[in-house]
């Protein structure tokens, strides 16, 4: 298939998704726990959207992917909610109580607002912070949805977070092909999510290949993929967050 019908068809997936959510096919919750394994070998087990949602809470986790500070706070108007989170790191998902919040961003035990992000937690629903630089300088706090409970059991899911403060352009293609699923992802920004057959994907820069790291990454279906992008031109590197939903009745 050609190049530029091959990135069509990624891209009306993804408007399709994209409608979908808008109509409500994004609102379902798992019915079981949410396992989550990182590059920075940590390891996570999340109950099911189900049972937070019987609870009224939402499950809500933080990444640090901002290299200019060694460790971060999360905090609500009920308090912290996340500590001294070190560069690189992921929180395990944590229950936090329904409906708008207003999370704020500073340095461990520091006063100054490093960056706020608003977002309405639904019940059982997941949501992913993360902490990343400004390419014009300072920090930013953004908070998404994680997408978790209709993951299609023949495909992974990805999405790219340029968490840089000097590269643009970044794109996403699928492994030792042309097909490109993600284009011109600037510093500072994150993508919805694509739908992609498993194998391997690649970040590169423009029409530049990326470095080795941001190669030949595996992706298998029925997972959740969220590849951050860190450092700078000169020395890239990408933070892997892969989630999956356990069987029902297995062990995580």
């Amino acid at each position: 298939m050609p190049a530029n019908q091959s990135s069509s068809k990624f891209l009306a997936a993804g408007l399709l998704s994209l409608a979908a959510c808008f109509l409500g096919a994004c609102t379902a919750v798992t019915d079981t726990s949410t396992v989550t394994k990182t590059s920075e070998a940590q390891t996570s087990v999340a109950p099911p959207g189900k049972t937070a949602a019987e609870h009224d809470t939402a499950l809500v986790r933080f990444v640090n992917a901002d290299s200019l500070e060694e460790a971060l706070d999360v905090m609500t108007p009920n308090g912290d909610v996340f500590s001294n989170v070190t560069y690189r790191n992921i929180t395990p998902y944590k229950e936090l109580p329904r409906g708008f919040t207003l999370f704020k961003m500073r340095q461990v035990g520091g006063q100054a607002e490093l960056g706020s992000a608003r977002l309405e937690l639904m019940p059982g629903r997941h949501y992913t912070f993360v902490g990343l630089q400004v390419p014009k300088g300072g920090s930013r706090l953004i908070g998404m949805s994680d997408n978790i409970a209709s993951l299609d059991p023949a495909e992974a899911r990805i999405r790219l977070i340029n968490a840089t403060a000097d590269v643009d352009d970044l794109d996403l293609f699928l492994g030792k092909t042309d097909r490109r699923i993600m284009h011109g992802v600037d510093a500072g920004s994150i993508t919805s999510f694509a739908d992609v057959p498993g194998g391997t994907v690649d970040i590169r820069m423009g029409k530049q290949a990326g470095p080795v790291a941001l190669t030949n990454l595996p992706v298998q279906a029925n997972h959740l993929y969220t590849y951050i992008v860190i450092g700078r031109a000169a020395a890239l590197d990408v933070v892997q967050i892969v989630d999956q939903t356990t069987a029902a009745g297995s062990a995580p």
